[in-house]
């Protein structure tokens, strides 16, 4: 947050539900929707948001997923995403098969115990 006097300018985010869909990175499907937005506020009190944009983050291997706009009434009413809901990949890890290790990058190889990752 960043402040002039009595005027402030920042980044907020303001998690809104529980929802389903399947990560690519680990196949878990618990995922939490969160919506990203700057505020203006005055005192401390937030005055108006702009630039608001949903993503989903996965509750085992915290990938993010950008939700496109046109999608997000339907992913609030069910509760639930589809891979055509999705904008862009935001982060994505991927996890050991064998040992579970979340592994970030572009590694063929789990670094932890050497099983082979899928791609």
């Amino acid at each position: 947050m960043f402040f002039i006097g009595i005027f402030g300018f920042g980044n907020r985010s303001n998690k809104i539900s529980d929802i389903k869909f399947k990560c690519t990175g680990c196949m878990n499907e618990d995922f939490s929707l969160v919506e990203l937005y700057n505020s203006f506020d005055i005192f401390f009190i937030p005055v108006f948001k702009t630039k608001k944009e949903y993503i989903i983050i996965c509750k085992k291997c915290k990938s993010m997923y950008k939700l496109k706009s046109s999608s997000i009434e339907k992913v609030l009413k069910t509760h639930s995403a589809e891979y055509g809901d999705v904008d862009k990949i935001m982060y994505e890890t991927s996890t050991c098969p064998r040992c579970g290790a979340n592994v970030t990058g572009n590694y063929q190889f789990c670094p932890y115990c050497g099983e082979p990752l899928k791609k």
